[in-house]
């Protein structure tokens, strides 16, 4: 059984992740799905999530081809996810082409002997939004 693991912030899930999360678990049969704690993305991004960890968390499992989803909650950035990674090992780690911190997460990869995937940006199936362009328009009066 593949395992293919995914990380990112995914505060307000959009049709860009989920086409992402289909391309990256058609890699293989389980798909782990690993979303900054709100302290990371604070730290990070230095913005407050939109949603509760709890609620992205039943977002996110109610998604059919995720299998399971994790917290990451690391100190180090562009690797919050870098301890539940070592824990899970997964055979696959997959990133989009505009992922930041490839060689950290190419390090990790070698350190746990899975493969590290780039997948391209697949013309979106709908225009594509991310999820600062939506905070955006929801701060519009």
């Amino acid at each position: 059984m593949k395992t293919v693991f995914v990380s990112g912030c995914y505060d307000i899930l959009h049709a860009g992740h989920i086409q992402f999360f289909q391309e990256a678990r058609a890699l293989g049969d389980r798909l782990v799905v690993c979303f900054a704690s709100s302290e990371v993305l604070w730290r990070h991004k230095t913005r407050k999530p939109s949603l509760p960890d709890a609620h992205k968390r039943a977002i996110l499992e109610s998604l059919q081809m995720v299998d399971q989803v994790v917290v990451g909650e690391g100190e180090k950035m562009g690797l919050d996810f870098a301890e539940l990674f070592r824990e899970i090992r997964p055979d696959i780690l997959v990133v989009t082409e505009d992922s930041r911190y490839r060689e950290e997460k190419k390090q990790l990869c070698a350190e746990v002997g899975a493969d590290f995937v780039i997948l391209p940006k697949t013309p979106p199936a709908i225009d594509p939004v991310s999820s600062s362009q939506i905070v955006r328009m929801i701060d519009r009066k």
